[in-house]
Protein backbone atom coordinates (compact mmCIF):
# COMPACT_ATOMS: atom_id res chain seq x y z
CA UNK A 1 0.00 0.00 0.00
CA UNK A 2 2.58 2.45 0.88
CA UNK A 3 4.70 1.58 -2.48
CA UNK A 4 1.94 2.03 -4.21
CA UNK A 5 1.09 5.44 -2.58
CA UNK A 6 4.90 6.61 -2.71
CA UNK A 7 4.78 5.58 -6.23
CA UNK A 8 1.96 7.88 -7.34
CA UNK A 9 2.94 10.81 -5.04
CA UNK A 10 6.31 10.87 -6.40
CA UNK A 11 6.14 12.49 -9.98
CA UNK A 12 3.35 15.04 -7.75
CA UNK A 13 6.04 16.05 -5.51
CA UNK A 14 9.10 16.41 -7.58
CA UNK A 15 6.62 18.52 -10.67
CA UNK A 16 5.69 21.00 -7.23
CA UNK A 17 9.81 20.82 -6.60
CA UNK A 18 10.35 21.92 -10.26
CA UNK A 19 7.79 24.85 -10.25
CA UNK A 20 9.15 26.33 -6.99
CA UNK A 21 13.09 26.11 -8.18
CA UNK A 22 11.73 27.92 -11.54
CA UNK A 23 9.91 30.64 -9.97
CA UNK A 24 13.37 31.03 -8.33
CA UNK A 25 15.09 31.52 -11.18
CA UNK A 26 12.88 32.37 -14.02
CA UNK A 27 9.63 33.79 -14.68
CA UNK A 28 8.36 31.28 -17.13
CA UNK A 29 5.25 30.56 -14.42
CA UNK A 30 4.42 34.40 -13.54
CA UNK A 31 2.59 34.57 -16.77
CA UNK A 32 -1.41 34.62 -16.32
CA UNK A 33 -1.95 33.17 -19.40
CA UNK A 34 -0.70 29.89 -18.76
CA UNK A 35 -3.42 29.22 -16.99
CA UNK A 36 -5.89 30.15 -18.54
CA UNK A 37 -4.30 27.77 -21.46
CA UNK A 38 -4.33 25.17 -19.27
CA UNK A 39 -8.09 25.25 -17.83
CA UNK A 40 -9.10 26.35 -22.02
CA UNK A 41 -7.35 23.46 -23.82
CA UNK A 42 -5.70 21.20 -21.62
CA UNK A 43 -8.08 20.40 -19.28
CA UNK A 44 -10.76 19.39 -21.63
CA UNK A 45 -8.61 17.65 -23.60
CA UNK A 46 -7.44 15.46 -20.71
CA UNK A 47 -10.99 14.56 -19.25
CA UNK A 48 -12.22 14.06 -23.36
CA UNK A 49 -8.97 10.99 -23.34
CA UNK A 50 -9.86 9.73 -19.91
CA UNK A 51 -13.34 9.11 -20.47
CA UNK A 52 -12.63 7.69 -24.30
CA UNK A 53 -9.86 5.17 -23.17
CA UNK A 54 -11.97 3.88 -20.27
CA UNK A 55 -13.26 0.34 -20.05
CA UNK A 56 -17.27 0.16 -18.77
CA UNK A 57 -20.72 0.14 -19.99
CA UNK A 58 -23.41 2.26 -19.75
CA UNK A 59 -25.28 1.32 -17.25
CA UNK A 60 -22.23 0.05 -15.11
CA UNK A 61 -21.30 4.13 -15.38
CA UNK A 62 -24.29 4.87 -14.48
CA UNK A 63 -24.38 3.49 -11.30
CA UNK A 64 -21.31 4.63 -10.30
CA UNK A 65 -22.27 8.24 -11.27
CA UNK A 66 -25.33 8.75 -9.54
CA UNK A 67 -23.47 7.55 -6.27
CA UNK A 68 -20.54 9.81 -6.75
CA UNK A 69 -23.17 12.79 -7.54
CA UNK A 70 -24.47 11.57 -4.10
CA UNK A 71 -21.47 11.89 -2.40
CA UNK A 72 -20.20 15.41 -3.34
CA UNK A 73 -24.31 16.76 -2.84
CA UNK A 74 -23.72 15.98 0.63
CA UNK A 75 -20.29 16.68 1.15
CA UNK A 76 -21.10 20.48 -0.52
CA UNK A 77 -24.12 20.48 2.47
CA UNK A 78 -21.93 19.28 5.51
CA UNK A 79 -19.33 21.35 4.41
CA UNK A 80 -21.31 24.47 3.89
CA UNK A 81 -22.51 24.09 7.59
CA UNK A 82 -18.85 23.70 8.63
CA UNK A 83 -17.98 26.57 7.38
CA UNK A 84 -20.94 28.73 8.66
CA UNK A 85 -20.26 27.05 11.94
CA UNK A 86 -16.23 28.68 11.75
CA UNK A 87 -17.67 31.93 10.21
CA UNK A 88 -15.91 31.66 7.23
CA UNK A 89 -17.48 32.26 3.73
CA UNK A 90 -17.83 29.38 1.31
CA UNK A 91 -17.42 31.14 -1.98
CA UNK A 92 -13.28 30.36 -2.15
CA UNK A 93 -13.16 27.63 0.59
CA UNK A 94 -16.17 25.40 -0.39
CA UNK A 95 -14.98 23.91 -3.54
CA UNK A 96 -11.52 22.94 -2.86
CA UNK A 97 -12.79 21.14 0.54
CA UNK A 98 -15.46 19.21 -1.40
CA UNK A 99 -13.88 18.43 -4.53
CA UNK A 100 -10.39 15.98 -3.91
CA UNK A 101 -7.75 15.25 -6.81
CA UNK A 102 -9.41 12.01 -7.98
CA UNK A 103 -7.29 12.82 -10.98
CA UNK A 104 -4.06 12.90 -11.53
CA UNK A 105 -3.53 11.48 -7.98
CA UNK A 106 -6.75 9.55 -7.24
CA UNK A 107 -6.30 7.22 -10.60
CA UNK A 108 -2.91 5.65 -9.97
CA UNK A 109 -3.47 5.01 -6.60
CA UNK A 110 -7.16 3.10 -7.39
CA UNK A 111 -5.24 1.34 -10.67
CA UNK A 112 -2.17 0.18 -8.22
CA UNK A 113 -4.45 -0.93 -5.05
CA UNK A 114 -7.67 -2.74 -6.78
CA UNK A 115 -5.92 -3.44 -10.74
CA UNK A 116 -8.15 -2.52 -13.86
CA UNK A 117 -11.75 -3.01 -12.41
CA UNK A 118 -10.43 -0.21 -9.87
CA UNK A 119 -9.10 2.02 -12.75
CA UNK A 120 -12.32 1.94 -14.44
CA UNK A 121 -14.30 3.01 -11.55
CA UNK A 122 -11.82 5.63 -10.44
CA UNK A 123 -11.58 7.18 -14.09
CA UNK A 124 -15.48 7.43 -14.01
CA UNK A 125 -15.67 9.08 -10.35
CA UNK A 126 -12.97 11.31 -11.21
CA UNK A 127 -15.00 12.89 -14.22
CA UNK A 128 -18.16 13.58 -12.22
CA UNK A 129 -15.41 15.29 -9.76
CA UNK A 130 -14.21 17.59 -12.65
CA UNK A 131 -17.86 18.07 -13.79
CA UNK A 132 -18.22 19.10 -10.30
CA UNK A 133 -15.22 21.68 -10.45
CA UNK A 134 -16.59 23.81 -13.48
CA UNK A 135 -20.01 23.85 -11.96
CA UNK A 136 -19.45 24.03 -8.36
CA UNK A 137 -16.24 25.28 -8.38
CA UNK A 138 -16.96 27.76 -10.90
CA UNK A 139 -20.54 28.66 -9.53
CA UNK A 140 -18.91 29.43 -6.07
CA UNK A 141 -15.89 31.35 -6.98
CA UNK A 142 -17.16 33.40 -9.63
CA UNK A 143 -19.90 33.98 -7.45
CA UNK A 144 -22.91 32.63 -9.70
CA UNK A 145 -23.65 30.08 -12.02
CA UNK A 146 -26.25 29.66 -14.28
CA UNK A 147 -26.94 26.66 -16.42
CA UNK A 148 -26.32 28.56 -20.16
CA UNK A 149 -22.67 28.41 -18.83
CA UNK A 150 -22.09 25.14 -19.71
CA UNK A 151 -22.06 25.98 -23.16
CA UNK A 152 -19.49 28.23 -22.60
CA UNK A 153 -17.29 25.81 -20.66
CA UNK A 154 -14.85 23.39 -22.36
CA UNK A 155 -14.34 20.76 -19.24
CA UNK A 156 -17.77 20.07 -19.24
CA UNK A 157 -18.67 20.00 -22.82
CA UNK A 158 -15.65 17.40 -23.99
CA UNK A 159 -17.12 15.41 -21.09
CA UNK A 160 -20.32 15.10 -22.65
CA UNK A 161 -18.96 14.89 -26.03
CA UNK A 162 -17.19 12.00 -24.48
CA UNK A 163 -19.90 10.48 -23.21
CA UNK A 164 -21.90 10.73 -26.41
CA UNK A 165 -19.19 8.62 -28.44
CA UNK A 166 -19.18 6.37 -25.86
CA UNK A 167 -23.10 5.98 -25.71
CA UNK A 168 -22.79 5.33 -29.47
CA UNK A 169 -19.65 3.38 -29.83
CA UNK A 170 -17.79 5.95 -31.70
CA UNK A 171 -13.97 6.46 -32.08
CA UNK A 172 -12.34 9.48 -33.01
CA UNK A 173 -9.84 9.10 -35.93
CA UNK A 174 -6.82 7.78 -34.66
CA UNK A 175 -4.94 11.41 -35.82
CA UNK A 176 -7.17 13.68 -33.68
CA UNK A 177 -7.27 11.12 -30.19
CA UNK A 178 -3.24 10.99 -30.38
CA UNK A 179 -3.49 14.90 -30.47
CA UNK A 180 -5.89 14.60 -27.68
CA UNK A 181 -3.49 12.47 -26.13
CA UNK A 182 -0.65 14.87 -26.34
CA UNK A 183 -2.88 18.20 -25.28
CA UNK A 184 -3.60 16.14 -22.11
CA UNK A 185 -0.37 15.00 -21.56
CA UNK A 186 1.14 18.58 -20.99
CA UNK A 187 -1.67 19.31 -18.30
CA UNK A 188 -1.20 18.11 -15.38
CA UNK A 189 2.90 19.03 -15.35
CA UNK A 190 1.58 22.35 -16.33
CA UNK A 191 -0.61 22.80 -13.35
CA UNK A 192 1.98 21.10 -11.03
CA UNK A 193 4.50 23.40 -11.33
CA UNK A 194 2.29 26.38 -11.22
CA UNK A 195 1.48 24.86 -8.01
CA UNK A 196 5.04 25.18 -6.71
CA UNK A 197 5.06 28.74 -8.20
CA UNK A 198 2.79 29.87 -5.81
CA UNK A 199 4.17 27.79 -2.83
CA UNK A 200 7.56 29.87 -3.83
CA UNK A 201 5.58 32.92 -3.10
CA UNK A 202 4.17 31.90 -0.02
CA UNK A 203 5.22 33.52 3.58
CA UNK A 204 4.61 31.91 7.16
CA UNK A 205 3.75 35.25 9.08
CA UNK A 206 0.08 34.79 8.99
CA UNK A 207 -0.79 32.25 11.81
CA UNK A 208 -3.99 32.49 11.56
CA UNK A 209 -3.98 31.39 7.97
CA UNK A 210 -1.76 28.68 8.95
CA UNK A 211 -3.86 27.05 11.89
CA UNK A 212 -7.20 27.20 8.64
CA UNK A 213 -4.97 25.67 6.57
CA UNK A 214 -4.22 22.64 8.95
CA UNK A 215 -7.86 22.78 9.76
CA UNK A 216 -8.77 22.13 6.42
CA UNK A 217 -6.88 20.04 5.66
CA UNK A 218 -7.65 17.63 7.91
CA UNK A 219 -11.03 17.99 7.12
CA UNK A 220 -10.91 17.32 3.27
CA UNK A 221 -9.94 13.65 3.38
CA UNK A 222 -11.42 12.94 6.87
CA UNK A 223 -15.17 14.21 5.82
CA UNK A 224 -14.91 12.84 2.47
CA UNK A 225 -14.83 9.38 3.86
CA UNK A 226 -16.96 9.31 6.49
CA UNK A 227 -19.61 10.90 3.92
CA UNK A 228 -18.76 8.63 1.28
CA UNK A 229 -19.16 5.77 3.46
CA UNK A 230 -22.60 6.66 4.83
CA UNK A 231 -23.65 6.41 0.86
CA UNK A 232 -21.87 3.10 -0.39
CA UNK A 233 -22.96 1.40 3.04
CA UNK A 234 -26.34 1.45 1.76
CA UNK A 235 -25.92 0.78 -2.35
CA UNK A 236 -25.82 -2.49 -4.09
CA UNK A 237 -22.32 -2.09 -5.17
CA UNK A 238 -18.92 -4.45 -5.58
CA UNK A 239 -16.76 -4.45 -2.91
CA UNK A 240 -13.89 -2.89 -5.53
CA UNK A 241 -16.52 -0.25 -6.35
CA UNK A 242 -16.90 0.78 -2.57
CA UNK A 243 -13.19 0.79 -1.83
CA UNK A 244 -12.69 2.65 -5.04
CA UNK A 245 -15.10 5.79 -3.88
CA UNK A 246 -13.48 5.55 -0.44
CA UNK A 247 -10.01 5.92 -1.70
CA UNK A 248 -10.83 8.41 -4.35
CA UNK A 249 -13.09 10.58 -1.79
CA UNK A 250 -10.21 10.28 1.01
CA UNK A 251 -7.70 12.15 -2.04
CA UNK A 252 -6.24 15.61 -0.71
CA UNK A 253 -7.50 18.73 -2.42
CA UNK A 254 -7.19 19.29 -6.54
CA UNK A 255 -4.72 21.21 -8.15
CA UNK A 256 -8.07 22.30 -10.33
CA UNK A 257 -9.23 23.77 -7.70
CA UNK A 258 -5.83 26.06 -6.93
CA UNK A 259 -6.19 26.81 -10.61
CA UNK A 260 -9.69 27.91 -10.64
CA UNK A 261 -9.05 30.56 -7.29
CA UNK A 262 -6.49 31.84 -9.14
CA UNK A 263 -8.67 32.48 -12.07
CA UNK A 264 -11.07 34.18 -9.78
CA UNK A 265 -8.57 35.77 -7.46
CA UNK A 266 -9.28 33.82 -4.21
CA UNK A 267 -6.32 33.47 -1.99
CA UNK A 268 -4.31 31.38 -4.07
CA UNK A 269 -1.26 30.75 -1.72
CA UNK A 270 -3.32 29.51 1.03
CA UNK A 271 -5.41 27.03 -1.72
CA UNK A 272 -1.78 26.25 -2.11
CA UNK A 273 -0.77 25.21 1.27
CA UNK A 274 -3.83 23.88 1.56
CA UNK A 275 -3.44 21.12 -1.02
CA UNK A 276 0.36 20.10 0.01
CA UNK A 277 -0.79 20.34 3.91
CA UNK A 278 -3.88 18.03 3.11
CA UNK A 279 -1.46 14.98 0.93
CA UNK A 280 -0.23 13.05 3.90
CA UNK A 281 -3.39 13.19 5.76
CA UNK A 282 -4.86 11.87 2.67
CA UNK A 283 -1.92 9.54 2.44
CA UNK A 284 -2.94 8.35 6.16
CA UNK A 285 -6.43 7.97 5.44
CA UNK A 286 -6.42 6.00 2.09
CA UNK A 287 -4.10 3.73 3.95
CA UNK A 288 -6.57 3.00 7.09
CA UNK A 289 -9.17 2.42 4.23
CA UNK A 290 -7.74 -0.19 2.67
CA UNK A 291 -6.37 -1.84 5.99
CA UNK A 292 -10.05 -1.80 7.07
CA UNK A 293 -11.74 -2.72 3.87
CA UNK A 294 -14.93 -1.18 2.52
CA UNK A 295 -18.33 -2.66 3.63
CA UNK A 296 -18.83 -5.47 1.72
CA UNK A 297 -22.55 -6.11 -0.23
Amino acid sequence: MLQSLLSALTPVFLLILLGIVLSRKTDWLSNPSLGTMVSSIGVPALLLNSVLTMNMDVLGMGKLIGTTVLILALMALVTWGFLRLLGHSPRYYLPPLVNPNTGNLGIPVCYALFGNEGLAAAVVISSVVQISHFTLGVGCMSGGFAPRQILHNGPVLALIAGAILMTFNLQLPAPVMKTVQMLGGITLPIMLMMLGHSLAQLTMTDRSMLSRALLFSVWRPVAGVLVALSVVWWLPLTAVEKQTILVQHAMPMAVISYMLTVRYKGPAAEVAMMILLSMPVSLLVSALVWWLGAPTS
